[in-house]
């Protein structure tokens, strides 16, 4: 524990009785450290009086450090180069060469979007060190409101926000409902009911995630519900159970693009649900209370525009 007689030795006092170690010089040592020679002197009286020995004298060429001020400044040496590592770390940072990013995303977006963002940020800041977990949309909320990461980007379009958390929108997706041809005899986008649809098992991702909230409303306003569900972790799981041909499921656009360009699976819509477009969504603390590295990923997420499938 500190007492109140030790906080007299302000680490400040220190830095500059190493930086007039250095110059042994006055003037010299008040541009290093950018205040008046006038305050250095006072800081170094300061410093005596809290430890109790004289420090230092005046000379016709500069300074002369007593047998203390020597000793002093010597254990002093060790503050005086931590305070500028802390300065050349800033000063990296600011110009991208350093500094650490911790985000989480959402399945899809980990998957679709991300990359594109985390390429563009690498490329203007190669020296942050960049931290990614990919989670389902409710579980990187609550990491948000832990604090465990400072930016989170989610799919849910229900996600209460709490504890000041803002939101920023960062393109979307649609939500499309992809079976095998062959399952339903149906063309692409043919309009097709729910009787029809559900005579087969409804393949859904699992709680918590984007896509299954998004769905499940959907379902809910139209008042409807599937004969039988299979609940799968993750959307590739459920793409390729899809593909297998268990069953039909909502996927997002971006995830299932090549698939339907190849004809392997297609997109039906469904008469009583109108189209599911979604927003992703940047989750965070109020912007001027980030770090620059998680300020400068908000700013290219937004000017990388909205993904193309």
């Amino acid at each position: 524990m500190i007492t109140p007689e030790q906080r007299k030795i302000d680490p400040n006092y220190l830095i500059t009785l190493a930086v007039v170690a250095e110059t042994r010089n006055l003037s010299d040592a008040a541009r290093e450290l950018a205040i008046s020679q006038p305050g250095v002197s006072q800081q170094l009286k300061h410093l005596s009086e809290a430890v109790g020995q004289r420090l230092h004298s005046r000379s016709g060429h500069g300074v002369d450090l007593s047998i203390a001020g020597q000793d002093l400044a010597r254990r002093s040496r060790e503050i005086l180069r931590a305070y500028r590592g802390v300065l050349d770390y800033v000063e990296s940072v600011s110009k991208g060469n350093d500094g650490i990013l911790l985000l989480a995303a959402s399945n899809t977006v980990s998957a679709y979007v991300l990359p594109r963002w985390l390429v563009r940020y690498r490329q203007r800041y190669p020296g942050v060190e960049l931290k990614t977990r990919s989670l389902n949309s409710s579980e990187v909320a609550d990491l948000v409101r832990s604090g465990e990461i400072e930016v989170g980007v989610i799919e849910s379009p229900s996600e209460n926000l709490i504890n000041d958390l803002v939101e920023i929108g960062v393109g979307g997706d649609e939500l499309l409902y992809v079976v095998r041809p062959e399952l339903l005899g149906a063309l692409p986008h043919q309009v097709l009911g729910w009787g029809e649809v559900s005579r087969l098992p409804l393949v859904l991702r699992e709680a918590g995630s984007g896509v299954r909230r998004t769905s499940e409303e959907a379902l809910e306003r139209g008042k409807l519900a599937p004969r039988l569900a299979i609940e799968l972790a993750g959307g590739e799981a459920v793409k390729e159970a899809i593909m297998q041909g268990v069953g039909g499921g909502f996927l997002s656009s971006l995830a299932v693009s090549r698939e339907l360009a190849a004809k392997e699976l297609i997109a039906v819509e469904i008469r009583e649900i109108p189209p599911i477009s979604r927003r992703f969504r940047i989750i965070c603390n109020p912007k001027e209370s980030l770090s620059t590295p998680a300020r400068r990923f908000i700013e290219v997420a937004e000017a990388a525009g909205p993904a193309v499938p």
